[in-house]
């Protein structure tokens, strides 16, 4: 019984130069540069490591502005890096002195979750007027002034409900921002990812329905 040496197999392409015409002409060169750099998967990183590439801090928000370095508070990286996905923690809970840096840390974190594990989240000030301050000099600047969030999420416009003053739509998720004294904007939406901030000066009860860490930790158990 003979053994064939060779095979015969269909092929995908053309055999011969007839595929020419698809790249002999100007700028071929530079799409399909940016159709391979399109395939390329976004590197693994940690949240620490994603600040130091692409956070920028505004003048707006920081004494220091330019970029965002770890190694001016490396006392954070672990706690940074204890909330990038890739961590078995689900839960991270710190006491901190003022001013040192925990806020950044965490919009670092929302920073992160849009650009490269984006779902909905949800962040909590102990008010809401504490909360649209915080959008104003901290969340603005920090989408307007790192270029791979400014391309995430949509322009503040008036008419424009996916930017607001207290919700940030981006693809695949939205970021809620809150107070821990108003139950209604903490049983808004499901989240995915949930920052506490300045835990301490929240009320007992959001308007009297309950502890608002209780309350907005429930918004998390479709995703547990």
């Amino acid at each position: 019984m003979s053994v064939p040496t060779s095979t015969s197999l269909p092929r995908s392409g053309p055999v011969s130069g007839d595929d020419d015409g698809l790249t002999d002409f100007d700028g071929a060169g530079e799409i399909l540069r940016d159709w391979g750099s399109g395939l390329r998967p976004d590197p693994d990183l940690t949240v620490s490591d994603w600040a130091d590439r692409h956070r920028m801090l505004s003048g707006r928000a920081s004494a220091e502005p330019g970029r965002y370095r770890t190694a001016r508070t490396p006392y954070m990286r672990e706690i940074m890096d204890r909330l990038s996905p890739g961590d078995v923690m689900q839960r991270i809970v710190f006491m901190k002195a003022a001013q040192v840096g925990a806020t950044e840390a965490g919009n670092n974190w929302i920073g992160f979750a849009i650009h490269q594990a984006p779902g909905p989240m949800l962040a909590v000030q102990p008010t809401v007027e504490l909360a649209k301050r915080n959008s104003r000099q901290r969340i603005d600047p920090l989408i307007e002034e790192s270029p791979e969030l400014r391309e995430r999420v949509k322009p503040a416009r008036s008419r424009d409900a996916g930017n607001t003053m207290l919700s940030k739509e981006f693809a695949g998720g939205i970021l809620i921002m809150t107070g821990a004294n108003s139950a209604v904007g903490l049983r808004s939406t499901p989240a995915r990812y949930i920052f506490l901030d300045e835990v301490d000066a929240y009320p007992a009860s959001a308007d009297e329905e309950g502890d608002p860490v209780t309350l907005a930790e429930a918004r998390s158990l479709t995703f547990a």
